[in-house]
């Protein structure tokens, strides 16, 4: 799930946990009190109802749903994304939780988003406070350096992605799951989610479009936002170009009779210009230290081309992120994947050495196109050894929510949280958590908080 969608929380109605773990497991009958992350709304279902409704969505035996959600969580089976996530809640998430902005390894800000009175989801549009705060947060200082230095070079190895670079933008959540009292140095932070997926950069929202701005640009942006926002991609080309010189470093060889390494950015003129300019955009090096592409999607079908997207029909951030490689000593072009031309377009970005992408989840399928042949070929270029910014398997691996069972041991997880990808080892492991405490159920998929 995505901003609390098909994430729920959970409790027995009556209350009658067990005093262990798998002393019993919950009958079908008994009465489940829940609540769903992407809008604080309750339901009252049984445990026979609740299962039916992850596994098979609505049907008769799954009762009535007021759900903006369809369910069928496990659908597609893991190949196809279909995954659940069992976790032990944490009551203090009434407290609010903290999201941490990173680039790179570089922590830029923290938030603390805090629910409405009376709810648990801090999602935008729930009528929830955020408070910002910068890195060096006196309040949060033993979660920082816990988590900097100890955690942080531990993520991508857990995840299974030793060799990928950590996101260049990315977000991490933490819940504070230690008792109330605990003394600010005891207490233990764990993670909720990883946000690595085209996170944005919430003080360029005035540049994207809404109905009541559909002229929205890069100069609808407050200047003293677009100082803050310069200090964000700064950073971010700084870290774009040192993974590049690392990776180079690594399988440089010199330059063989005829090559030229110095030559203008890549030839792009083959592919469909889709945006109607690049407002903003710096000028790109006459002699880049590499060659880079910002990669978006437009969804022609779409006002605005999606919900995303600037006038000028680029992301509402995708200006600063360029300007931020081009300030670094790099060239980063702005091109649109169009699914007709996906052998072309491939063939065009093997020039570059670097993608960022920026193509939002369920862009490429609304425009017809297919996430899954697009993120095939992106594979093929990260195994020739083209930097991809984030890789599919970046994406699917650190952004789903079985990411959390594989930091569980990590000192930021939680070490009961398992993860279930098919109908029977849900039905019964859920029923001996759900006996033993309360829990937060999260599907894998999904967006403004529904199924969580």
């Amino acid at each position: 799930g995505s901003a609390g969608e098909g994430i729920w929380i959970i409790k027995l109605k009556s209350g009658n946990y067990c005093k262990t773990f798998g002393e019993r497991s919950c009958g079908d009958d008994e009465v489940l009190d829940l609540m769903e992350a992407n809008d604080n709304h309750s339901e009252e279902h049984t445990v026979g109802e609740f299962i039916e409704f992850c596994v098979n969505g609505r049907t008769g035996k799954s009762g009535t749903w007021t759900s903006k959600g369809t369910g069928k969580y496990l659908e597609g089976g893991k190949e196809a994304g279909g995954q659940l996530v069992d976790q032990r809640f944490c009551p203090r998430i009434v407290e609010g939780e903290l999201r941490y902005n990173m680039v790179g390894d570089t922590l830029i800000g923290i938030i603390h988003k805090k629910p409405k009175e009376g709810g648990i989801s801090a999602v935008g549009g729930t009528g929830s406070i955020y408070t910002y705060y910068g890195p060096k947060e006196k309040k949060f200082a033993n979660l920082t350096k816990s988590f900097a230095t100890t955690d942080l070079p531990k993520i991508m190895p857990a995840l299974g992605l030793g060799d990928e670079p950590i996101p260049l933008w990315w977000t991490s959540d933490f819940i504070n799951s230690s008792p109330p009292g605990t003394d600010a140095k005891d207490e233990k932070w764990i993670v909720g989610e990883f946000n690595c997926s085209c996170v944005g950069i919430s003080k360029c929202l005035a540049a994207y479009c809404k109905d009541d701005t559909p002229n929205a640009c890069y100069t609808d942006i407050a200047k003293k936002d677009l100082a803050d926002v310069k200090k964000i991609s700064d950073i971010l080309g700084e870290k774009a170009i040192k993974i590049l010189i690392k990776a180079a470093k690594e399988k440089a060889k010199p330059a063989g009779p005829g090559d030229y390494f110095s030559g203008e950015p890549v030839d792009v003129s083959s592919l469909t210009k889709i945006t109607k300019d690049d407002l903003g955009l710096l000028p790109q090096p006459s002699k880049p230290r590499f060659k880079t592409a910002l990669v978006g999607a437009y969804v022609r079908s779409q006002p605005y081309g999606g919900s995303d997207k600037s006038s000028n029909g680029h992301r509402y951030d995708s200006i600063p992120f360029a300007n931020g490689m081009i300030s670094a000593g790099m060239s980063c072009q702005l091109i649109n994947y169009v699914h007709q031309e996906h052998d072309t377009f491939f063939e065009v970005v093997k020039a570059f050495d670097a993608l960022i992408v920026r193509c939002n989840p369920g862009q490429i399928k609304a425009d017809g196109g297919s996430q899954e042949k697009f993120d095939d070929s992106m594979r093929t270029l990260r195994k020739a050894g083209m930097q991809v910014w984030p890789s599919p398997d970046v994406m699917e691996f650190m952004g789903a929510k079985d990411a959390l069972c594989k930091i569980a041991n990590l000192s930021i997880g939680l070490e009961d949280t398992l993860a279930y990808y098919d109908a029977g080892l849900f039905a019964d492991g859920f029923k001996k958590t759900m006996a033993f405490q309360p829990r937060v159920i999260k599907q894998n998929r999904g967006s403004a908080g529904e199924g969580i």
